[in-house]
């Protein structure tokens, strides 16, 4: 019976490295962004220049070399050798990388944007190692400048990613579970006023206004009455093609698709209503006079209500 026990004792005793062993790494990681430019809301992309460190005890790794990028591609980095910081490992690279970013341009030109730095081990899933953000020195350079916005908060967080895939190793099941400790910065971007709300939408407001314009024009003139809302329907409809340029393709209707279409639908109302003037003018011009002065002050109330409640919605 003494040996039983004993045998047992020293089975666990030899187990207990192992146990150890087995626990993951841990990998405090940071970063510090230098500039973000090349904001392309067509292209669903952003070009960033920062600086990532990492900081371990275990030296039998080194993410430094093992990290990598997940939303995007690194254009170039540059790494520094490793140091000793006491006991603990240190390394830093600088990234210049381009990042494939799904903008929400839901309310363009009143959008708000989160860009996001994801980064994870390239080698270890996260039973080998696990992140830890370095949430005190994360943070964005405050000379960072992105025209048309401003910057907003920051936050660095670690949560873990599965991958549903055995990536074509045949010794794994088809649907082998892999997971892996993930790294993000996330970045948000603001409009900073309604500055470039109206700078968007100013040929369109003005063309609108001019389409009504037509009311002050008698309905027997019917070039200007109703070329000023042909001419203004024209304007309206270049306007939507040139901010459509610079806008991702989507399914959805944008703020700037319902301004347009509102803008576009007024017009043409304008218009319907320029017919009917000219049809009661030819049987009592007092009525029409009345129709058309109701309109100068009705179609632009309209408008505006219109375009501010598709704004705030």
């Amino acid at each position: 019976m003494m040996r039983i026990v004993l045998a047992f004792l020293v089975a666990l005793v030899a187990g207990l490295p192992t146990l150890a062993a087995a626990e993951p790494v841990k990998v405090t990681v940071g970063t510090y962004v230098n500039q973000i430019t090349g904001v392309n809301l067509r292209e669903n992309q952003v070009s960033v220049d920062f600086y990532v460190w990492f900081r371990w005890d275990d030296d039998s790794v080194n993410p430094l070399d093992t990290f990598e990028l997940m939303n995007g591609k690194v254009d170039s980095k540059t790494p520094t050798p490793v140091r000793k910081l006491k006991d603990t490992n240190y390394g830093q690279v600088r990234v210049q990388a381009t990042l494939n970013q799904p903008w929400d341009v839901t309310h363009f030109p009143l959008d708000r944007q989160t860009i996001r730095l994801q980064i994870e081990d390239s080698d270890q899933t996260s039973d080998k190692i696990v992140y830890v953000p370095d949430t005190e020195n994360s943070t964005v350079d405050p000379d960072v400048s992105v025209s048309g916005y401003a910057l907003g908060g920051t936050k660095a967080s670690v949560s873990e990613h599965l991958y549903r895939t055995n990536y074509g190793d045949i010794t794994l099941p088809k649907n082998h579970e892999s997971v892996y400790s993930r790294y993000t910065q996330s970045i948000t971007l603001e409009r900073p006023d309604s500055v470039y709300y109206l700078k968007t939408f100013s040929t369109i407001f003005i063309s609108s206004l001019v389409a009504f314009l037509a009311f002050m024009v008698k309905p027997v003139d019917l070039d200007p009455r109703f070329g000023l809302g042909i001419g203004a329907l024209f304007a309206v409809v270049a306007s939507y093609f040139v901010i459509s340029g610079d806008l991702p393709r989507s399914s959805g209707f944008t703020l700037s698709d319902s301004v347009n279409l509102a803008s576009m639908a007024m017009i043409f109302l304008s218009l319907m209503q320029s017919a009917v003037s000219l049809m009661i003018y030819e049987r009592n011009a007092a009525r029409s006079l009345t129709l058309d002065r109701v309109s100068l002050v009705v179609f632009p109330l309209v408008y505006a209500i219109v375009c501010y409640w598709l704004t705030v919605r």
